[in-house]
């Protein structure tokens, strides 16, 4: 799988952008803040899945490679281009794990 490292919006948060197996582009977002650990009880993860083929259209750009690049290049954090996905029509399906 091809991934890259994406702005996160905490300072003890961590961000990628990936292109799964199957084709579609997946971001993750974990929180290893000790809010979250004393929130939730450890580390957080949200997984947000959307069509990769809509994002390229919708960004502009070539292929997967690009895609991913502009994910990272585009957008202040995580959240950004998440919320730019939506209101730019592509679904997404969210995820979350309190025990990442």
């Amino acid at each position: 799988m091809e991934s890259i490292k994406l702005k996160s919006p905490w300072p003890s948060s961590a961000a990628w952008a990936q292109i799964t197996a199957g084709g579609a582009l997946e971001r993750e977002l974990y929180d290893h803040s000790e809010q979250a650990a004393q929130s939730l009880g450890g580390d957080v993860a949200w997984i947000w899945t959307a069509d990769a083929a809509q994002a390229r259209t919708a960004l502009e750009v070539a292929d997967n490679s690009e895609l991913l690049r502009a994910l990272q290049e585009r957008f202040e954090h995580v959240h950004a281009a998440r919320d730019w996905l939506r209101a730019n029509g592509i679904a997404l399906a969210e995820q979350f794990d309190s025990h990442a």
